[in-house]
């Protein structure tokens, strides 16, 4: 993943639940061994992101002690804030207060490339990704990186669900002031949401 993902998230606050949290956050054991590199992910995939929807994902996914942070990281690539002017510090009681809701891309390239577009269209993700099976594929390679299950209905609706571990869980925890796997993973999938297909010029 590149630096400026890292140093987004690096100075931003950020156990795979004992249950699954409706289902949201998917088991990252019994994966089998990897095969391609590209799918029918291939495209760019977009949805309007609220830091509410966020703080819910993160709870649900084990990671409380990481939402007061979790809109802080959602600058774009020219550094501008996701929260209104004078807004106040966000607290883990109230992480939201002043958030900006923010349109959000993804994108899987034939090459096996994944980034994600901040609202401006700025880049702010550049990692490798591979296919492990027909519903899984895994995005990064260092730190971060994570396994996701992925749906997509009618060739235009992508649905995304990370497979947090345990120990991803308790570092992310542990330091939530640090760049982890857990939190980035949760950022990337907002589960229990859905990304629509639109027009991408880089795919190819």
């Amino acid at each position: 993943m590149r630096q400026q993902r890292s140093e987004r998230y690096g100075i931003a606050g950020l156990a795979l639940v004992a249950c699954m949290s409706a289902g949201l956050f998917a088991s990252a054991k019994a994966v089998p061994a990897a095969s391609g590199t590209t799918s029918r992910l291939v495209g760019q995939w977009q949805r309007e992101t609220t830091c509410q929807e966020l703080v819910a994902d993160l709870r649900r996914a084990g990671l409380g002690a990481t939402v007061a942070q979790a809109w802080v990281g959602q600058t774009s690539s020219t550094g501008e804030s996701s929260f209104k002017p004078g807004s106040p510090k966000p607290t883990l009681a109230h992480p939201c207060t002043g958030a900006i809701p923010r349109r959000h891309s993804h994108f899987f390239t034939t090459s096996g490339r994944f980034g994600s577009l901040d609202w401006k269209g700025g880049q702010v993700d550049d990692a490798p990704y591979r296919i492990v099976n027909a519903h899984t594929a895994q995005i990064g390679s260092g730190t971060p990186h994570a396994l996701f299950r992925f749906t997509i209905r009618g060739g235009r609706m992508l649905s995304l669900s990370p497979m947090l571990t345990q120990a991803m869980i308790r570092q992310a925890n542990a330091h939530p002031m640090q760049f982890s796997s857990a939190f980035w993973a949760v950022t990337v999938a907002y589960a229990g949401h859905t990304w629509k297909r639109v027009p991408c010029a880089r795919c190819g």
